[in-house]
Protein backbone atom coordinates (compact mmCIF):
# COMPACT_ATOMS: atom_id res chain seq x y z
CA UNK A 1 0.00 0.00 0.00
CA UNK A 2 1.46 3.39 -1.12
CA UNK A 3 2.48 5.23 2.01
CA UNK A 4 1.78 2.72 4.07
CA UNK A 5 3.88 2.94 7.06
CA UNK A 6 4.93 -0.05 9.93
CA UNK A 7 7.62 0.55 12.38
CA UNK A 8 10.21 3.24 10.75
CA UNK A 9 10.51 1.27 7.35
CA UNK A 10 8.41 3.17 4.56
CA UNK A 11 6.46 0.64 2.01
CA UNK A 12 5.12 1.95 -1.27
CA UNK A 13 4.10 0.27 -4.09
CA UNK A 14 7.43 -1.54 -5.74
CA UNK A 15 8.95 -2.35 -2.21
CA UNK A 16 10.63 -1.14 0.74
CA UNK A 17 12.53 2.45 -0.47
CA UNK A 18 14.43 3.02 2.65
CA UNK A 19 14.54 3.72 6.43
CA UNK A 20 12.18 6.36 8.19
CA UNK A 21 14.18 9.33 8.76
CA UNK A 22 12.64 12.01 10.94
CA UNK A 23 8.64 11.03 10.66
CA UNK A 24 6.46 13.07 8.97
CA UNK A 25 6.17 16.13 10.64
CA UNK A 26 7.77 19.06 8.66
CA UNK A 27 9.20 20.50 11.76
CA UNK A 28 12.45 18.03 10.74
CA UNK A 29 12.72 19.30 8.02
CA UNK A 30 15.74 21.38 8.18
CA UNK A 31 17.49 23.56 5.43
CA UNK A 32 21.04 24.78 6.57
CA UNK A 33 23.70 27.06 4.68
CA UNK A 34 27.20 27.44 4.78
CA UNK A 35 29.84 28.51 2.24
CA UNK A 36 33.23 26.39 1.60
CA UNK A 37 36.60 27.29 0.37
CA UNK A 38 37.10 26.15 -3.38
CA UNK A 39 40.43 23.88 -2.59
CA UNK A 40 38.72 22.23 0.67
CA UNK A 41 35.95 21.13 -1.17
CA UNK A 42 37.96 19.70 -4.32
CA UNK A 43 40.13 18.11 -1.73
CA UNK A 44 37.12 17.06 0.05
CA UNK A 45 35.07 15.56 -2.89
CA UNK A 46 38.56 13.50 -3.86
CA UNK A 47 38.34 12.14 -0.28
CA UNK A 48 35.15 11.03 -0.55
CA UNK A 49 33.09 13.22 1.81
CA UNK A 50 30.31 13.10 -0.91
CA UNK A 51 28.80 10.63 -2.90
CA UNK A 52 26.06 10.25 -5.54
CA UNK A 53 22.77 8.63 -5.37
CA UNK A 54 22.78 6.41 -8.40
CA UNK A 55 19.14 7.88 -9.50
CA UNK A 56 21.41 10.77 -9.98
CA UNK A 57 21.91 10.89 -14.38
CA UNK A 58 25.26 10.16 -15.39
CA UNK A 59 27.90 12.80 -16.17
CA UNK A 60 27.27 14.57 -18.94
CA UNK A 61 29.78 17.89 -19.41
CA UNK A 62 31.52 18.05 -22.33
CA UNK A 63 35.22 19.48 -21.79
CA UNK A 64 33.90 22.72 -23.37
CA UNK A 65 31.73 22.97 -20.43
CA UNK A 66 34.72 22.01 -17.94
CA UNK A 67 36.77 24.83 -19.13
CA UNK A 68 33.67 27.19 -18.94
CA UNK A 69 32.97 26.27 -14.50
CA UNK A 70 36.99 26.95 -13.96
CA UNK A 71 36.96 30.65 -16.27
CA UNK A 72 33.72 31.74 -13.94
CA UNK A 73 35.69 30.54 -10.76
CA UNK A 74 38.65 32.40 -12.19
CA UNK A 75 36.28 35.55 -12.68
CA UNK A 76 34.25 35.15 -9.57
CA UNK A 77 31.08 34.65 -11.02
CA UNK A 78 28.64 32.95 -9.44
CA UNK A 79 28.42 28.88 -10.45
CA UNK A 80 25.38 27.64 -8.20
CA UNK A 81 25.14 26.08 -4.93
CA UNK A 82 25.64 22.27 -4.65
CA UNK A 83 22.13 20.69 -2.68
CA UNK A 84 23.41 18.36 0.03
CA UNK A 85 21.33 15.37 1.67
CA UNK A 86 22.78 14.87 5.16
CA UNK A 87 21.77 11.56 6.82
CA UNK A 88 22.14 8.99 8.91
CA UNK A 89 20.44 6.82 6.21
CA UNK A 90 23.66 4.15 4.29
CA UNK A 91 22.10 4.30 0.71
CA UNK A 92 24.20 0.33 -0.37
CA UNK A 93 24.00 1.73 -3.59
CA UNK A 94 25.69 4.81 -5.04
CA UNK A 95 28.28 6.12 -7.17
CA UNK A 96 32.03 7.72 -6.91
CA UNK A 97 32.25 11.19 -7.92
CA UNK A 98 34.63 11.24 -11.01
CA UNK A 99 35.47 7.91 -11.48
CA UNK A 100 37.87 7.97 -7.99
CA UNK A 101 38.50 5.25 -5.80
CA UNK A 102 37.55 6.72 -2.50
CA UNK A 103 37.49 5.40 1.21
CA UNK A 104 34.49 4.90 3.28
CA UNK A 105 31.84 8.21 3.22
CA UNK A 106 33.05 10.09 5.98
CA UNK A 107 29.72 12.59 5.97
CA UNK A 108 29.96 14.63 9.02
CA UNK A 109 31.56 11.63 11.44
CA UNK A 110 30.63 8.05 12.29
CA UNK A 111 26.82 7.17 11.03
CA UNK A 112 26.28 9.87 9.02
CA UNK A 113 26.61 10.68 4.90
CA UNK A 114 26.34 13.21 2.56
CA UNK A 115 24.78 12.63 -0.77
CA UNK A 116 24.82 15.62 -3.72
CA UNK A 117 21.19 15.84 -5.36
CA UNK A 118 22.00 19.10 -7.32
CA UNK A 119 25.72 19.80 -8.86
CA UNK A 120 27.24 16.40 -9.57
CA UNK A 121 27.90 17.93 -13.11
CA UNK A 122 30.31 20.94 -11.45
CA UNK A 123 31.57 18.38 -8.68
CA UNK A 124 32.60 15.65 -11.14
CA UNK A 125 34.06 18.51 -13.50
CA UNK A 126 36.13 20.04 -10.59
CA UNK A 127 37.77 16.59 -9.26
CA UNK A 128 38.06 15.13 -12.57
CA UNK A 129 39.54 18.56 -13.70
CA UNK A 130 42.08 18.98 -10.71
CA UNK A 131 43.73 15.48 -10.54
CA UNK A 132 43.27 14.84 -13.92
CA UNK A 133 44.11 12.00 -16.22
CA UNK A 134 42.04 9.93 -18.82
CA UNK A 135 39.94 7.08 -17.15
CA UNK A 136 38.32 9.39 -14.79
CA UNK A 137 35.04 9.32 -16.20
CA UNK A 138 32.72 7.32 -17.13
CA UNK A 139 31.93 6.54 -21.18
CA UNK A 140 35.30 9.37 -21.61
CA UNK A 141 37.87 6.88 -21.15
CA UNK A 142 39.65 9.29 -24.19
CA UNK A 143 39.63 12.40 -22.81
CA UNK A 144 42.28 13.50 -20.11
CA UNK A 145 40.66 16.16 -18.49
CA UNK A 146 43.46 17.71 -16.91
CA UNK A 147 42.97 21.37 -16.34
CA UNK A 148 46.08 23.97 -17.24
CA UNK A 149 46.32 27.00 -16.81
CA UNK A 150 47.48 29.65 -18.83
CA UNK A 151 49.16 32.49 -17.31
CA UNK A 152 50.34 34.94 -19.82
CA UNK A 153 46.57 34.71 -21.72
CA UNK A 154 44.58 34.33 -18.30
CA UNK A 155 42.87 31.21 -19.94
CA UNK A 156 42.13 27.40 -18.91
CA UNK A 157 42.84 24.72 -21.18
CA UNK A 158 42.57 20.77 -21.41
CA UNK A 159 45.25 18.75 -21.57
CA UNK A 160 44.73 18.37 -25.43
CA UNK A 161 45.24 21.84 -26.16
CA UNK A 162 49.06 21.88 -24.26
CA UNK A 163 50.97 22.06 -27.21
CA UNK A 164 48.91 25.26 -28.42
CA UNK A 165 49.72 27.31 -26.49
CA UNK A 166 52.93 25.98 -25.91
CA UNK A 167 53.86 27.67 -29.15
CA UNK A 168 53.26 30.90 -27.39
CA UNK A 169 54.84 30.89 -24.07
CA UNK A 170 57.39 29.42 -21.87
CA UNK A 171 56.44 26.03 -20.40
CA UNK A 172 57.09 27.74 -17.07
CA UNK A 173 53.61 29.64 -17.70
CA UNK A 174 51.62 26.92 -18.69
CA UNK A 175 50.96 24.32 -15.55
CA UNK A 176 48.22 22.32 -13.49
CA UNK A 177 45.63 24.06 -12.04
CA UNK A 178 46.56 21.65 -9.91
CA UNK A 179 49.92 22.80 -8.84
CA UNK A 180 48.55 26.42 -8.23
CA UNK A 181 47.98 26.07 -4.65
CA UNK A 182 51.22 25.14 -3.75
CA UNK A 183 53.18 27.37 -5.88
CA UNK A 184 54.95 30.44 -3.95
CA UNK A 185 53.13 34.19 -4.40
CA UNK A 186 56.37 34.78 -5.92
CA UNK A 187 56.55 32.63 -8.53
CA UNK A 188 56.38 34.80 -11.20
CA UNK A 189 59.03 37.02 -10.18
CA UNK A 190 61.49 34.35 -10.73
CA UNK A 191 60.08 34.30 -14.35
CA UNK A 192 61.69 37.21 -15.66
CA UNK A 193 63.24 37.01 -18.98
CA UNK A 194 61.43 34.03 -20.04
CA UNK A 195 58.92 34.14 -23.03
CA UNK A 196 55.58 34.92 -21.63
CA UNK A 197 56.16 37.49 -18.86
CA UNK A 198 54.80 40.83 -18.15
CA UNK A 199 52.78 42.61 -15.84
CA UNK A 200 49.49 40.72 -16.95
CA UNK A 201 51.21 37.24 -16.04
CA UNK A 202 51.96 38.62 -12.83
CA UNK A 203 47.98 39.93 -12.30
CA UNK A 204 46.64 36.46 -13.91
CA UNK A 205 48.72 34.87 -11.02
CA UNK A 206 47.68 36.70 -8.23
CA UNK A 207 43.87 36.18 -9.15
CA UNK A 208 44.41 32.26 -9.86
CA UNK A 209 45.86 31.89 -6.37
CA UNK A 210 43.13 34.52 -4.94
CA UNK A 211 40.64 32.11 -6.17
CA UNK A 212 41.79 29.31 -4.69
CA UNK A 213 42.40 30.96 -1.36
CA UNK A 214 38.89 32.72 -1.42
CA UNK A 215 36.50 31.69 -3.77
CA UNK A 216 33.13 30.43 -1.37
CA UNK A 217 31.31 27.32 -2.96
CA UNK A 218 27.67 28.00 -1.61
CA UNK A 219 26.21 24.77 0.05
CA UNK A 220 22.46 23.66 0.82
CA UNK A 221 22.34 20.81 3.70
CA UNK A 222 18.73 19.15 4.14
CA UNK A 223 18.73 17.07 7.04
CA UNK A 224 16.15 15.37 8.60
CA UNK A 225 14.42 14.55 5.14
CA UNK A 226 13.72 10.62 4.05
CA UNK A 227 14.86 8.78 0.82
CA UNK A 228 11.07 9.43 -0.84
CA UNK A 229 11.83 13.18 0.26
CA UNK A 230 14.81 13.55 -1.18
CA UNK A 231 14.20 11.21 -4.54
CA UNK A 232 11.21 13.57 -4.77
CA UNK A 233 12.99 17.03 -4.87
CA UNK A 234 15.58 15.37 -6.82
CA UNK A 235 13.00 14.59 -9.83
CA UNK A 236 11.18 18.29 -9.24
CA UNK A 237 14.73 20.22 -9.38
CA UNK A 238 15.12 18.68 -12.75
CA UNK A 239 11.89 19.63 -14.71
CA UNK A 240 13.39 22.82 -15.16
CA UNK A 241 17.17 23.43 -17.06
CA UNK A 242 18.68 20.24 -18.61
CA UNK A 243 15.56 18.12 -18.54
CA UNK A 244 16.01 14.62 -17.47
CA UNK A 245 15.36 11.88 -19.85
CA UNK A 246 12.03 9.76 -19.11
CA UNK A 247 14.59 6.49 -17.48
CA UNK A 248 16.02 9.32 -15.25
CA UNK A 249 12.88 9.68 -13.93
CA UNK A 250 11.60 6.27 -13.79
CA UNK A 251 14.89 5.43 -12.08
CA UNK A 252 14.44 8.45 -9.32
CA UNK A 253 10.62 7.07 -8.60
CA UNK A 254 11.38 3.57 -8.72
CA UNK A 255 14.69 4.03 -6.17
CA UNK A 256 15.05 0.96 -3.66
CA UNK A 257 17.78 0.98 -1.21
CA UNK A 258 19.02 -2.63 -1.89
CA UNK A 259 20.08 -4.98 1.31
CA UNK A 260 23.47 -5.22 0.28
CA UNK A 261 26.30 -2.48 -1.14
CA UNK A 262 26.86 -2.21 -4.26
CA UNK A 263 29.35 0.49 -6.00
CA UNK A 264 29.16 1.21 -9.49
CA UNK A 265 32.52 2.00 -10.46
CA UNK A 266 34.72 1.41 -13.31
CA UNK A 267 38.54 1.11 -14.29
CA UNK A 268 40.84 3.92 -13.64
CA UNK A 269 43.52 3.99 -15.98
Amino acid sequence: MQGLLRGRTIFRKGGIIGPWEGGVNYRHHKIETENRNLLDFIRQLAEGKFLIPTFQRQFVWEPGDIVSLWDSLYRRYPIGSILCWNTTIRLHVHRRIGGFFVPENGGEGAGHHVYILDGQQRSTSLVASFYGGAGRVKEHYDVDHTVHFDLTRGEFFLEQDYFRHRWESDPAFLFPVREAPGLPDDYVAGLTGMKGYGRKAVENFAQLKYMFSEYPVPLIHLRGFNIADVCSIFERMNQSGKRLENLDILIARGFRNYATVVEEDFPIS
